[in-house]
């Protein structure tokens, strides 16, 4: 009869048991991004001297940008990174990002700070992020960001030799020079994988988009100054255009 009653209770005690929740895991892929700096093609060397589409003998000395926001579109809308600071003035760049897993066919980013984090309080940002002051991009004068800093030296004479005898330095940043763009692309992101994916920066189209043109002979300086925003917008302008899908 004892027996019996142990039977029991155990039979009951395992018929209230609950066996505890598992969690579905939460798909995940790897995006492997490279940002390649180019001249019509070519790899991009900050020590050549190059002929810009207006016939000036530009030297490079900084290619540095802020990205923001990138984002995949596809069969679903994943935002890979808010913000990425790319410099590209010594080569190649990588970048890393987990995400969700998803079949694309664009990509969509921004070239500068939208208005929202170009204006938000600063001591709000954590370090390090690449909207935080350490990365030398803000303007504490104007109270806004650094889109776009372009930097070297330059020659009008075509025919030159040596090192460019003039400087030039031409920063975006102002709300009216922040630029978005989507373009096609065909990308996969499967979970527990690594895709890699290459944009290609040709810094010889910042001087030109076959109609347009950036001649530093009419202005090799702007930094912000609402009287002298002409040259930062039509930067700005070719610039965005200058970044595709490799």
């Amino acid at each position: 009869m004892k027996g019996t009653w142990v039977i029991a209770l155990v039979a009951l005690l395992a018929g209230c048991r609950q066996d505890p929740t598992v969690e579905p895991r939460a798909l995940s892929g790897t995006l492997k991004v490279t940002f390649r700096p180019s001249w019509n093609g070519e790899d991009f060397d900050k020590t050549n001297v190059y002929l810009s589409a207006a016939d000036e003998r530009v030297q490079i000395q900084q290619v540095k940008f802020y990205l923001s926001p990138l984002l995949l579109m596809g069969d679903t809308e994943v935002l890979v990174s808010q913000a990425e600071l790319i410099n590209v003035t010594n080569g190649p760049v990588e970048r890393t990002y987990t995400m969700t897993p998803g079949v694309f066919d664009n990509l969509h980013y921004g070239l500068g700070v939208p208005y929202e984090l170009n204006h938000r309080d600063l001591t709000t940002v954590p370090t390090p992020d690449p909207l935080d002051f350490t990365q030398g991009m803000y303007w504490t004068w104007a109270t806004m960001y650094r889109f776009l800093v372009f930097e070297g030296r330059y020659d009008t004479d075509a025919a030159g030799a040596g090192a460019p005898p003039y400087d030039f330095s031409m920063h975006t940043g102002r709300d009216e020079c922040y630029r978005e763009r989507t373009i096609p692309c065909a990308v996969e992101v499967t979970d527990g994988g690594t895709t890699e994916m290459t944009l290609e920066i040709d810094i010889a189209r910042f001087f030109t988009d076959g109609t347009d043109l950036l001649d530093l002979s009419q202005g090799p300086q702007s930094h912000g100054e609402s009287q002298n925003l002409a040259p930062a917008l039509r930067l700005s302008d070719l610039a965005v255009q200058a970044i595709n899908m490799e």
